[in-house]
Formats: structure tokens, C-alpha cells, sequence
């Protein structure tokens, strides 16, 4: 309630607005209601699910999300990096157990060329 006084009182169109976008909202869900080949985009909930299953998001039954039963708890480090530009993955297992933190600086992604600089912890 004290969100909707502030920005009643900061932004005098907001009930105007909020009015004028619940409106739209409902238009959209009541479109992919009826066109059941349009997919919800990555930025849902089970976004990603979905696009991978290819399955259309039901708005009124919603599929439980992965990410519900997942195991966030730190694991052992694998040893592998991959690269933020292409998605290349260094694999100490593939390159004679050498570490990625044990090459030269000037070694370079094989697949785009990037420097260290552009890899992660995978």
C-alpha cells in the first residue's frame, strides 16, 4: 500500500497508467490464450523450460519449475571454464590435465580466439 501512495504522489499518471497497462496485460494473456503455438518468452517463470520442451506455457495451470527442486549447494570445483563469448569449454581432462589457470596468459580461445580474460568457472 505505501508503494502505490509513492508512486501515486511521485508519478501523478501512475493510477492512470497501471489502469491502462492491467488492461493490456489481460489483452496479451487472453491472446495467448487462444493461439496456443505462441510461446511465452525466456523471461518467464519456465521460460526456458518451456522453450526447451516446446511447450507452450498454460497462464492458468503453470508447470512447476525446475529451479524448485535444484541443488544450489556449493559443489567441488570441476576445473573447467568456459568461455563468455562463445560458450567453448575448457577441459583440463582433454588437454593433459593441464589447469586453465596454469596457461600462458597469452593463450587464447581455439573456437573465437578470446583471451582468459573471457572465461568463467563452469
Amino acid at each position: 500500500m505505501l508503494m502505490r501512495r509513492h508512486m501515486k504522489t511521485s508519478f501523478p499518471s501512475y493510477s492512470k497508467n497501471l489502469a491502462a497497462d492491467r488492461v493490456t496485460f489481460d489483452r496479451v494473456r487472453e491472446f495467448v490464450r487462444n493461439h496456443p503455438t505462441v510461446y511465452c518468452g525466456t523471461h518467464t517463470p519456465q521460460g526456458y523450460e518451456n522453450l526447451e520442451a516446446k511447450r507452450v506455457m498454460d497462464l492458468d495451470r503453470p508447470v512447476e519449475t525446475i529451479h524448485a527442486k535444484a541443488n544450489f549447494s556449493k559443489k567441488a570445483a570441476s576445473g573447467k571454464c568456459a568461455c563468455s563469448i562463445c560458450g567453448y569449454v575448457y577441459d583440463p581432462a582433454e588437454h593433459g590435465g593441464a589447469a586453465f589457470e596454469d596457461l600462458p596468459e597469452v593463450w587464447k580461445c581455439p573456437r573465437c580466439k578470446q583471451s582468459k580474460a573471457k572465461f568463467n568457472p563452469a
